[in-house]
């Protein structure tokens, strides 16, 4: 194991050496082990979060979906119109009315044999 080691002196505040030395008592750990153990986890959350670019489910953004509402009915496509004042990417026609066809997909004839 020692020949995969590199030796890297570190300064520590006092106050994180003592309770690092308080755990290393405790669980029976060296200080080395723990110092190791939390620069993993460090790189861990680090690489994850820049790997993919992606917002995962526990980003604090996702608890805003659904909190807000707008007479604009094309916020989704057009949010840049409306944020920055770029043009429109495309018009969208917001209606709250029922639509003027009647519906004939799958379950028409079934419907229909209902009534």
């Amino acid at each position: 194991m020692r020949e995969n080691m590199v030796r890297l002196q570190v300064y520590l505040p006092r106050s994180t050496y003592e309770r690092l030395q308080k755990r290393a008592t405790q669980h029976d750990l060296s200080l080395a082990t723990q110092v190791r153990a939390a620069l993993d986890d460090y790189l861990e959350r680090v690489e994850a979060q820049d790997d993919d670019g992606i917002l995962h489910a526990d980003d604090p953004i996702f608890q805003m979906t659904g909190m807000f509402s707008s007479k604009e009915g094309d916020l989704s496509v057009n949010h840049d119109h409306y944020l920055y004042g770029w043009p429109k990417r495309e018009e969208v026609c917001v209606t709250r009315e029922k639509p003027s066809k009647p519906y004939k997909g799958k379950f028409a004839a079934k419907r229909s044999k209902r009534k």
